[in-house]
């Protein structure tokens, strides 16, 4: 730019002598008090553009999604907490989006610039106080909102069922029944009896409600016969521990992928946790495939070695969740469902767990306990097993094996379908990390929007900055675009080739029905397009990523520290570099002569 401004000798002389001042006197010389005095500045400024009314217009779309949400939704807590993330998301990029690009052109139109530059006041310390100040500015509309998000998904999921219906004792003393008829749903449940210390009955019961629209309840019946139904348990964060995969087919052999059924597919990240696959350190591309179908009544099953099973980490016995689908060759009895299994097996010796049946519910998450005394076979002897001592080896690897009992039907698995929990945190600890997320994203809007506004005007910097949003958003789609053409199965080729393709009406599977030459430039140009678009969206932020941690909040599972680390890395790095960017921008400026 400034070669092309002054011509390149001057250019250069240009850029070499400002590298030297920022290196021998503006970062050496920049004042912690004065950057701050910067930042208050335009935090004041904000404030009186009267940017707090978002927080108002929050709290407004809060209250009118009371009335419009799905009462009848599937998975109320998955609704409310993606659509307080997603709100909150929205708006305060917005925000930052305006109050980062009109600040710095506004005040150099209106002359006010002057009053700043005057003084001895460094261009890094104008560019850092702008940024600093306008993070300030969402960091203090990000804690109410934050706020009122948990109150909304609190208290707009409590509810109390006050009465149980028909109760049945069961021949070995079990009680089985239906609570009362509250917001659109109910529960069953059974309960059991509790024992003293010597194993006898104390005339009271207690148990859980099977889980019905994400919740369930603790059910308790005291020794008068009155029962109680306590309200839901608490939104937890599950903090997952996952293993690899590996596919056996019908015959029991080992197969990269799981039984091809035709165009039915898999999420990669299973029911309520897509995109989690990416997190579990694979790479972009991998030959391995990560997600399949198992055949019922067969040989055919999925393993999975897990990784540091100790009784320490799993004090209270292993929980498995279980994300599965399943496909019917036929429809059988619908009613009774697909039936699955679980075994627990040593890695390398041949002991392993009676298997532990159950029948796939494909809509919620199945949470088996897995015993850790559990009846097993030893070398093809039945012996009571210890899972910690005979099935788990000197590495603290132990192998779950899945099953599909019923003959020609099909489980459909993930590797981030099937998880061990290794424990839970609070939701309220959970949503905090998710909104520290959205700060992240915050804060290198303001970057971009403060860059662009060095050296264009107020509109045209919002464009700009917008624009790198959007491409931001879209890196996944383009990624995606770049291995679909690379693919060796035709597939109707990249945009010129699919206009071309659109014109003549020539299937998307064909070769395309041109000559050589034509073929060859057709080609040539959509590789140059698709992966020039990849270059930008590989140098610009990979928005997705940031913005899937609200799916994990929202789908109950943990967000990982090292995945905020890592965006909490790239924000740092996205930050610098705008930071750079705009000190020469604003010093090549004439009012930072």
């Amino acid at each position: 730019i400034s070669a092309n401004r002054y011509g390149p000798g001057e250019g250069f002389y240009a850029v070499a002598r400002a590298v030297r001042d920022l290196i021998r006197f503006d970062l050496p010389g920049t004042s912690a008090h004065r950057v701050y005095a910067l930042a208050k500045l335009a935090f004041k400024e904000a404030i009186r553009r009267k940017v707090l009314f978002v927080v108002g217009l929050f709290v407004a779309l809060l209250l009118l999604a009371g009335w419009y949400l799905n009462p009848e939704s599937s998975d109320p807590a998955r609704l409310y907490i993606s659509f307080v993330l997603t709100a909150t998301n929205y708006l305060i990029l917005a925000l930052a989006l305006f109050i980062s690009a009109f600040s710095l052109p506004n005040d150099i139109k209106s002359r006010t610039i002057y009053t700043i530059v005057t003084k001895p006041v460094r261009a890094t310390e104008i560019v850092l106080g702008r940024m600093l100040g306008f993070m300030a500015v969402g960091t203090v509309m990000l804690v109410p909102m934050g706020l009122a998000s948990y109150l909304f998904v609190s208290r707009g999921l409590s509810h109390q069922h006050l009465e149980v219906v028909d109760v049945v004792e069961e021949a070995d003393g079990t009680l089985v029944g239906e609570t009362d008829f509250v917001q659109d749903h109910k529960h069953a449940f059974t309960i059991y009896s509790d024992l003293d210390g010597e194993g006898n009955p104390l005339g009271t019961y207690s148990g859980l409600t099977e889980v019905v629209r994400g919740h369930r309840h603790i059910v308790k019946r005291d020794a008068d016969g009155n029962f109680e139904i306590l309200s839901p348990e608490p939104l937890r964060a599950r903090i997952p521990s996952y293993g690899d995969i590996q596919f056996y087919d019908r015959g029991g052999n080992n197969n990269d992928a799981g039984v091809d059924i035709g165009a039915e597919r898999l999420d990669a990240g299973g029911y309520g946790s897509a995109g989690i696959s990416r997190v579990i350190g694979l790479s972009r591309g991998s030959r391995k495939v990560q997600h399949g179908y198992v055949e019922g009544g067969t040989l055919g099953k999925a393993e999975f070695p897990f990784q540091n099973v100790t009784p320490d980490r799993y004090p209270n016995g292993l929980q498995l969740d279980l994300s599965l689908r399943a496909y019917r060759s036929y429809k059988g009895d619908i009613e009774s469902g697909i039936r699955g299994s679980v075994t627990m097996k040593h890695p390398t010796k041949d002991i392993e767990s009676n298997p532990k049946t159950f029948v796939i519910n494909e809509y919620e998450v199945d949470e088996l306990n897995l015993d850790t005394d559990v009846q097993g076979t030893d070398n093809n002897k039945t012996r009571e097993l210890n899972v910690f001592k005979d099935l788990v080896d000197e590495n603290g690897q132990l192998t779950i094996v899945i099953k599909c009992l019923d003959r020609s039907q099909y489980l459909g698995v993930t590797q981030s379908g099937v998880y061990l929990r290794a424990g839970d945190n609070p939701f309220w600890w959970n949503l905090t990390k998710a909104y520290v997320s959205i700060w992240l994203q915050m804060a290198m809007v303001v970057a971009f929007g403060v860059m662009f506004s060095t050296f264009l005007s107020g509109p045209v910097a919002m464009v700009a900055t917008f624009a790198c949003v959007l491409l931001g958003f879209s890196a996944e789609q383009v990624y995606d675009t770049r291995h679909f053409i690379d693919s060796p199965v035709e597939r109707g080729g990249g945009p010129i080739e699919s206009m071309v393709r659109l014109l003549r009406q020539d299937a998307m599977t064909t070769q395309l029905d041109v000559d050589t030459t034509a073929a060859k430039v057709i080609k040539t140009t959509d590789a140059g397009i698709v992966y020039s678009l990849d270059a930008i969206a590989t140098a610009l932020p990979n928005l997705p990523k940031m913005v899937g941690t609200a799916e994990y909040a929202a789908s109950g599972f943990d967000i990982f520290g090292a995945l905020l680390l890592r965006h909490a890395a790239a924000t740092l790095g996205y930050c610098l570099l705008a930071f750079i960017i705009s000190y020469f921008f604003l010093k090549s400026r004439e009012i930072a002569a």
